[in-house]
């Protein structure tokens, strides 16, 4: 069981998300005298999985400098493939009618345990080049090419973006490992696919 948390301002920033489809498919609501998260988690719309894989693939271009990036931001850099990979999953599994929230669900309906290992939040192994390869090839699979980075590098993504708040520049923060250090499954707050 998990116990979470959200203002009413925050459960606005999930609607049309994977987050507020996850909510409004399972969550449980204990205590609501008011009905207002009931009414919150019912208003969470439908996902948008085209512009969800559009978004992912706009974000995609933080690993088209992986020459420039690696080894040094290779912790932010798998956990970043590993969470747009997860997304696109998900959104995939919504678009054919069967939504699925588990990474063990649907290493099971795509016959391929090594998703699940890939996937996992919580990390056994030790083989992130291997894995960051695997995420990539996988999530090119869904989005395409990825688009060319305009920056050159994540360091220059966010010299170069400052200012213009948006997914891309909070994406190469995380990437950097500004935020979500020491986990490995990093609260993505600010970026809602």
């Amino acid at each position: 069981m998990n116990i979470s948390y959200y203002t009413s301002k925050q459960l606005a920033t999930g609607i049309g998300t994977l987050f507020g489809a996850h909510l409004r498919r399972d969550s449980v609501i204990v205590w609501d005298p008011e009905s207002l998260l009931s009414t919150a988690v019912e208003t969470m719309g439908e996902v948008d999985t085209e512009r969800l894989f559009r978004r992912a693939w706009e974000m995609s271009a933080l690993f088209t400098t992986l020459d420039q990036d690696l080894p040094k931001y290779l912790p932010g850099l798998l956990r970043e493939a590993r969470y747009l990979l997860r997304s696109c999953l998900y959104a995939q599994a919504i678009a054919v009618g069967r939504p699925c929230f588990s990474v063990r669900e649907l290493a099971t309906r795509h016959n391929d345990p090594d998703l699940a290992l890939l996937l996992a939040s919580r990390q056994s192994r030790s083989r992130p080049v291997t894995d960051l390869s695997q995420c990539l090839s996988r999530l090119r699979h869904f989005i395409g090419s990825f688009p060319s980075s305009r920056h050159g590098s994540l360091e220059a993504t966010i010299v170069n973006e400052w200012g213009r708040p948006g997914d891309l520049l909070s994406m190469a923060f995380l990437a950097l490992g500004v935020t979500g250090e020491g986990t490995d499954y990093a609260e993505v707050e600010k970026i809602l696919l």
